[in-house]
C-alpha cells in the first residue's frame, strides 16, 4: 500500500465525508448501525405523527407471524424487493425505531426520492470512427432505459433499419398520481410525460431519421443529422419517474428488480441509469447500491450519472475560486454512482457551441470539465469516482412532445429547424429534438459505447467492459496542467480506443477506495481479494497483474492518472513517492474541496436533476 499525504484540513474535511456531513442524536446511535442518516435523523426527533417510506432488509422470507408484528407496528407493505431481499414499507414515523429493533430486520434505509442527473452529437465521443471503422451500431444487444418513459419520437421507436419497433418492452412501476393503486406487475402507462427518459434513449440510440434525408428522393433537406452512439441497438422502457423526474428508491429497484428478471428474455446486456440522489449510508447497505449490484451479478454492465452536485457554491460565482469561480465539491458523487461496481461517468462540456449548437472548435482538445459535473471520493465509503468522463452539456437529443420539460423549457431549450434544416422559416422551432444538460447526457454515451463493444464481442464481461473503458480513456488535465482523478476519472471517453483495446480481467473490476491509515495519512485500498496478491498502483494493472491480459499499468506505461510531471505537486498521483506532504494533493486547495464538504445534503429521494444547471447547462 503507498500512503496518500494530506494536510490536516483535509483529513478534517475527508473525516467529515466518512460521517457523511451529519451529526446523529446521541440517543439515535444505538440504531445508527441498522439505519441510514435519514432515518436515524427522523428517529433522534422522536416523531409523535406522521408517515414515512421506508426499506427494510430481512435475514430472510418473512414468516406470519413476522408479517403480523409489522402489521402491528401500522407498517404497510407496498411492494416486495426480492431482488434484493428487502420490503418497501409505509410506516407510522413514531414506530420507526421500534421498527429498526425486530430481530428479523437486519437494515432500515429511507425509501426517498430519486431524481434524474440532466446536447449530443457524435463529434464528442468517437461514435462516428466506431461505425466507419468497425461497422458497429449495437445491433443484436438491448440497453435497458430505467428513467422516466421513452416517448412517440421516431429516432428512438423506429429501427435503424427495417421495420418493427425498436422498443421492444415497456414497463411502468409509477403509480397514476400519489397515493395511487402501484401499476400491477410493471403495468400501466410506461409513456414519457417528462421528457428526460427520451432525452437518454435518443443519447444512447438515435437512429436520426428525423434529421436524415429520404435515400430514395434527391430533395436535400437536412445538413446536419442527429444520431445516438449506438443506433443499433433495441431498448427496454423501464418507466420509474413521474412527470418532474421523480421517483422513489423503491420505484427504481423494483425497475432493476424486472430488468434483472427478464434480462434474458429480451437480451438485456445495459442497463442506463441517469438519475440518483445524495449519499446518505454507505453503498453496502443503500438499497439502491445493492440492487445496481444484482443486475452486474446477472451480468449487465450498469451505467450511472455521477451526478450534478460539483460546484461547491452552486448559486454564487465568485472570481478567483477554483472550478470556474463555483469552487470545487470533492466528496459529491450520488448513489448509485458511488457502488464501486457500476461505471460512473462525469460530464464534459465542449469548448465553444455556435446559436445552433454546433461546435466551433474542431476536435475537443479544449473541452473541460462541466462545473457542475460530481466529483469523488464518494461520502461514506471514499470510492474513487467517477470512473470516466464523456460529453453531457448542451447535449442535443429527441424530444418528447408535450412533455414537462417540453412545456416548461421551450424558451431555453429549445433549437430551431434551422439548426439541421436546409429550407426553412428561421422561426420554425423543432418539435423533433431538444437540448439538456448534466451528467445524465453523460451516462447514455457511455452506455451506447458499451453496446458497441458488445456488439463486437458478446462474450465480453461487465468487469471487462469496464476496464477497457477505462484503460482507454483519454488520459485529461485541467487547464492548469493538474490531474485530477476525482474529477476526470481515469480520463475522457474514446470510444475507438475502447473497441480496440485488449485487457481483460477475471476478477471485479470495482473502483478503488481510499482510507485512513494508522499513521493518519489516506492509502490505497489494495484488498488482495479483490485486486490479486500483486496488485499495485503506478506500475501494474490496477486489478492484479495476473488478472489482466497485458503486463503494462492498466493506465498505460505511466502513472495512474497521468505522468510525474502532470500533477500540481510534480509526483506521480498515486506513484511510488506519493505527494509533497505539505502542499493540497490538487494544486493549492485540499482534495475535499476548498473550504468544506459538499454542499449538498443526504437525501431521502431518487429523481433526475431538474435544476436550471441540468437544463440549461453552461
Amino acid at each position: 500500500m503507498q500512503g496518500l499525504h494530506m494536510t490536516k484540513n483535509a483529513a478534517a474535511l475527508a473525516a467529515g465525508l466518512l460521517l457523511g456531513g451529519a451529526a446523529i442524536a446521541s440517543h439515535a446511535a444505538p440504531l445508527a448501525a441498522t439505519t441510514d442518516a435519514a432515518l436515524a435523523r427522523q428517529m433522534a426527533a422522536r416523531p409523535a405523527h406522521g408517515w414515512m417510506a421506508a426499506i427494510i432488509k430481512t435475514r430472510g422470507p418473512l414468516t406470519p407471524a413476522q408479517r403480523a408484528q409489522l402489521a402491528g407496528l401500522g407498517a404497510e407493505t407496498v411492494r416486495d424487493l426480492s431482488l434484493i431481499h428487502s420490503l418497501e414499507l409505509r410506516v407510522p414515523t413514531r414506530n420507526l425505531a421500534r421498527l429498526a429493533a425486530l430481530p428479523f430486520v437486519t437494515h432500515l434505509s429511507s425509501d426517498g426520492e430519486v431524481t434524474k442527473c440532466d446536447e449530443f452529437t457524435t463529434e464528442g465521443s468517437g461514435a462516428i470512427g466506431a461505425w466507419l471503422q468497425y461497422g458497429l451500431t449495437g445491433q443484436g444487444v438491448t440497453v435497458a432505459v430505467v428513467d422516466s418513459g421513452i416517448g412517440g419520437n421516431d429516432d428512438v421507436q423506429q429501427p435503424y433499419t427495417g421495420g418493427g419497433n425498436r422498443v421492444i418492452a415497456g414497463v411502468n412501476f409509477v403509480p397514476d398520481h400519489p397515493g395511487a393503486p402501484l401499476p400491477p406487475n410493471g403495468g400501466g402507462d410506461s409513456n414519457d410525460h417528462c421528457g428526460h427518459g427520451t432525452h437518454v434513449a435518443g443519447i444512447i440510440s438515435g437512429t436520426g431519421k428525423s434529421s436524415t434525408d429520404d435515400p430514395n428522393s434527391h430533395d436535400r433537406k437536412y445538413y446536419r443529422h442527429f444520431y445516438g452512439v449506438a443506433p443499433g441497438v433495441s431498448l427496454v422502457n423501464v418507466r420509474v419517474l413521474d412527470q418532474q423526474g421523480s421517483g422513489t428508491v423503491g420505484q427504481v429497484v423494483a425497475g432493476l428488480q424486472w430488468v434483472v428478471a427478464n434480462a434474458k428474455t429480451y437480451k438485456i446486456r445495459v442497463v442506463n441509469l441517469s438519475l440518483g440522489h445524495s449519499v446518505g449510508e454507505s453503498y453496502t447497505t443503500d438499497p439502491l447500491c445493492q440492487a445496481v449490484e444484482a443486475a452486474y451479478r446477472a451480468g449487465i454492465v450498469v451505467v450511472c450519472a455521477a451526478g450534478n452536485d460539483g460546484r461547491l457554491n452552486p448559486t454564487v460565482n465568485t472570481p478567483g475560486l477554483d472550478n470556474e469561480g463555483w469552487g470545487t465539491a470533492y466528496g459529491s458523487i450520488n448513489s448509485p454512482g458511488n457502488d464501486p461496481y457500476v461505471i460512473t461517468v462525469g460530464a464534459m462540456k465542449g469548448s465553444a457551441y455556435d446559436s445552433n449548437g454546433a461546435y466551433q472548435v474542431s476536435g475537443r482538445s479544449e473541452d473541460r470539465i462541466a462545473t457542475y459535473s460530481g466529483r469523488g471520493p464518494s461520502r461514506l465509503d471514499l470510492v474513487a469516482k467517477p470512473d470516466l468522463v464523456a460529453p453531457g452539456n448542451q447535449i442535443i437529443s429527441t424530444l418528447a412532445g408535450g412533455s414537462y420539460l417540453d412545456a416548461g423549457h421551450s424558451n431555453t431549450n429549445q433549437i430551431p429547424e434551422a439548426a439541421y434544416m436546409v429550407k426553412t422559416d428561421p422561426n420554425h422551432i423543432s418539435d423533433r429534438y431538444f437540448r439538456l444538460s448534466g451528467t445524465s447526457m453523460a451516462a447514455p454515451v457511455v452506455a451506447g459505447a458499451a453496446a458497441l463493444m458488445l456488439q463486437q464481442y458478446p462474450s465480453l464481461s461487465p468487469d471487462t467492459i469496464k476496464a477497457r473503458l477505462m484503460v482507454s480513456a483519454d488520459k485529461w488535465l485541467d487547464p492548469q496542467g493538474n490531474a485530477d482523478p476525482f474529477t476526470y476519472g481515469t480520463g475522457y471517453l474514446d470510444i475507438p480506443a475502447a473497441l480496440n483495446c485488449t485487457v481483460t480481467t477475471s476478477q471485479p473490476a470495482l473502483s478503488p477506495t481510499l482510507y485512513l491509515d494508522s499513521s493518519g495519512n489516506f492509502a490505497i485500498e489494495m484488498d488482495p481479494s479483490v485486486f490479486g496478491s500483486r496488485a499495485l498502483w503506478g506500475t501494474r494493472a490496477i486489478w492484479g497483474s495476473g488478472t489482466i491480459t497485458d503486463t503494462r499499468a492498466i493506465w498505460g506505461s505511466r502513472a495512474i492518472w497521468g505522468s510525474a510531471s502532470d500533477t500540481a505537486a510534480s509526483r506521480a498521483i498515486w506513484g511510488s513517492t506519493g505527494v509533497a506532504e505539505e502542499r493540497a494533493i490538487w494544486g493549492s486547495r485540499a482534495i475535499w474541496g476548498s473550504t468544506s464538504v459538499s454542499s449538498s445534503s443526504s437525501s431521502t429521494a431518487s429523481s433526475v436533476d431538474l435544476s436550471s444547471i441540468a437544463i440549461n447547462g453552461e
